[in-house]
């Protein structure tokens, strides 16, 4: 089999729940993508060993599958899969109650995406942006508010007592 049929076979276990069998088949895809020197397929595997060990929270791992992932998109140019990654970092430093990185992660994430003209991903990540900034401190909000401001991306909506 191919690196693409197990790493295929990764994400239809990752599906199920089954976070050892995804791990599984995400390392046979890896091992082939790297033997066959297939850059985008071992970033892609590497993201998607982040979204498990995430799923697992164990997040040191997955901070480590991340970075390696978005050294390999940085690399060959996918602003696209950066964009991506960076949005799992930001979901990633939220979930650890590091807001401030969560914004960083977040603000990079919607600019990589509006330059790839990705609205969906965009709007995707702007809300997770609004959910890191509701479940941030009072007194972090509107700092967060203003690196998104400074970033110079579109406005956030405001948020209604209702909506938090």
């Amino acid at each position: 089999m191919t690196g693409t049929a197990y790493h295929q076979l990764g994400s239809i276990a990752e599906e199920r729940r089954d976070f050892d069998a995804a791990e599984k088949w995400y390392l046979k895809s890896l091992a082939i993508s790297e033997k066959q020197g297939n850059k985008h397929l071992v970033a892609g595997t590497y993201h998607q060993l982040g979204i498990v060990a995430q799923k697992r929270r164990d997040f040191e791992a997955a901070e480590k599958w991340y970075l390696k992932s978005l050294a390999i998109e940085a690399k060959q140019g996918n602003e696209h899969g950066a964009a991506s990654t960076h949005g799992q970092l930001g979901i990633l430093a939220q979930l650890r109650g590091d807001y401030l990185s969560s914004a960083a992660w977040l603000i990079r994430c919607v600019h990589g995406f509006l330059h790839t003209r990705d609205s969906a991903g965009a709007e995707r990540n702007t809300r997770n942006f609004l959910i890191a900034e509701s479940a941030a401190p009072a007194e972090l909000r509107p700092r967060l508010r203003t690196m998104w401001a400074d970033a110079g991306l579109p406005p956030l909506p405001e948020v209604t007592q209702n909506q938090t």
